[in-house]
């Protein structure tokens, strides 16, 4: 028992040691070899804490080894722009200019929905106030904010703002979301609402690669090729909602 406890002990002040070696960033902000390289020093330090048959060094060596690797793969990609390009990839322009880039985020393996959510975990909730967002190397979203959305400051308010509304995604890569139509009680306005957004669009569902809704009518949407437009359409009241819904529930 007692040698359990000893090897435990240095085991974990070696990955201590290396830790705080490798920096102080935290899990989100590490590059994706880092990232490796801490699970790979996780899965070793438990290796010779577990069995004892395993000489400790089977478990130290690794690690050391695994350290310098880290440092190794750190001073090249400081030293070098295209190593540091392959080895943690480069930063992508997933929004250019207002308008989503459907191709960047395909090359991700992301969807408009997912960016839609980082966007808000960053506080903006109206994505016509965004000029651009870049996802970093960490997997990070960088946004730029349009002029007229730039925080202001206490001097600045001199009028009442108006409250922001939640945007629900609602069309993405010409398919239909319904559950979020269900989130704004639009559920049997499904039907009515794309086809004002096509209406406006002046094109098919197919062509549409996003499009989201606030409660109050306010579109984003955009087109294949096309730039982000915005417009608004009629959609009920929570009142009318209920009446709808009363309507269904009796026929």
């Amino acid at each position: 028992m007692f040698n359990i406890m000893v090897r435990v002990v240095i085991i974990y002040l070696i990955v201590i040691f290396i830790m705080r070696l490798m920096g102080k960033r935290q899990l989100g902000e590490m590059e994706p070899f880092e990232l490796v390289i801490t699970l790979i020093i996780a899965d070793l330090a438990t290796i010779p804490m577990a069995e004892q048959t395993i000489p400790i060094w089977y478990g130290v060596i690794p690690l050391l080894v695994i350290t310098v690797v880290h440092f190794i793969f750190s001073f090249i990609t400081q030293k070098s722009a295209i190593m540091r390009d392959i080895i943690s990839g480069k930063p992508v322009i997933v929004i250019d200019e207002g308008n989503i880039s459907v191709k960047e985020l395909k090359s991700l393996n992301m969807s408009t929905e997912e960016l839609m959510e980082q966007l808000r975990n960053l506080n903006y909730f109206d994505i016509s106030g965004i000029n651009y967002a870049i996802v970093e190397r960490n997997g990070k979203i960088t946004v730029i904010p349009k002029a007229a959305s730039m925080p202001a400051t206490r001097e600045d308010h001199k009028f009442k703002p108006e409250e922001s509304e939640i945007q629900y995604n609602i069309i993405e890569s010409g398919k239909v979301i319904k559950r979020n139509f269900k989130e704004m009680n639009l559920q049997h306005k499904i039907e009515s609402t794309v086809s004002d957004i096509i209406h406006k669009m002046s094109c098919n569902l197919e062509d549409i690669i996003f499009a989201c809704i606030s409660e109050g009518g306010d579109v984003y949407a955009q087109k294949n090729g096309g730039e982000m437009q915005n417009f608004k359409i009629k959609i009920p009241t929570n009142t009318e909602a209920k009446i709808l819904d009363a309507k269904e529930e009796i026929v």
